[in-house]
């Protein structure tokens, strides 16, 4: 029987790449986003992560279909760059929303379909950042949102491992995604700008969608059934590296 993955902010960049990861295995997978995605072959479903009614909406549907929830993905969130002096309110509480509280309204109301019974070797997949673990300028928010959901996936493994359920999260470095494209196309002089991106890589490329979804995918099988309460950091060995001054 194919396993059941519900995919938050599934309908583009890391979010998709998970998805189609997850259905080329033979998956059933259903998004969770906005918007739909532009590839009819999956399900979908309009949801807000950060409104309560909304999620729990989904997990009726979920259990009506299926009957099962083997696999969660949390991908779904958002940036903003605005200086913390700047930064109003509303800015910071839309961001948190998204980012956190969705984080958890989608795995509080997952728990008791993941515990039917049905479900096999369920497991939770939190995308986090590597902007939880350092600091980029102006992106003191969508940091500080980042930090709390990989606190937040060592509190779910430690309360849901005695259900049987597994938690952990990926921590993506700098990804070559549409939105990073339209970000690095602003500057004149672009092969200059992605050799020093490149720069910061030990492995000498930026990241892909592809990477995160593969860590995902490992993540949630059962191969990795003695992993659970970690952030894996993928970024190509960014974090490793000390930086220098040019010489």
């Amino acid at each position: 029987m194919p396993r059941v993955v519900v995919v938050t902010g599934g309908s583009q960049n890391i979010g998709l790449a998970i998805a189609e990861g997850f259905a080329a295995e033979g998956a059933q997978v259903i998004i969770a986003d906005i918007q739909p995605p532009t590839n009819s072959d999956f399900i979908f479903h309009e949801t807000n992560v950060a409104d309560e009614f909304s999620v729990k909406s989904l997990m009726a549907h979920i259990e009506s279909d299926f009957g099962r929830l083997d696999v969660l993905v949390n991908n779904a969130g958002i940036c903003i760059e605005v200086p913390i002096q700047d930064m109003s309110t509303e800015q910071w509480d839309r961001v948190m929303d998204i980012n956190v509280k969705g984080v958890f309204l989608m795995t509080k109301h997952a728990f008791s379909i993941m515990t039917n019974g049905i479900s096999e070797s369920p497991a939770i997949v939190n995308i986090s950042s590597i902007e939880g673990l350092g600091a980029n300028p102006q992106h003191s928010v969508y940091g500080a949102s980042k930090g709390a959901v990989a606190s937040f996936t060592h509190n779910t493994a430690l309360e849901y491992g005695p259900h049987g359920i597994r938690c952990n999260a990926i921590a993506p470095g700098w990804i070559n995604t549409p939105f990073n494209e339209k970000f690095l196309n602003q500057y004149p002089n672009r092969a200059k700008v992605d050799d020093e991106i490149k720069s910061l890589h030990p492995v000498g490329r930026l990241g892909l969608p592809e990477d995160i979804a593969n860590t995902a995918l490992y993540l949630a099988s059962p191969q990795a059934g003695f992993i659970t309460g970690q952030e894996i950091i993928v970024a190509g060995g960014r974090m490793a590296k000390l930086p220098l001054p040019k010489l």
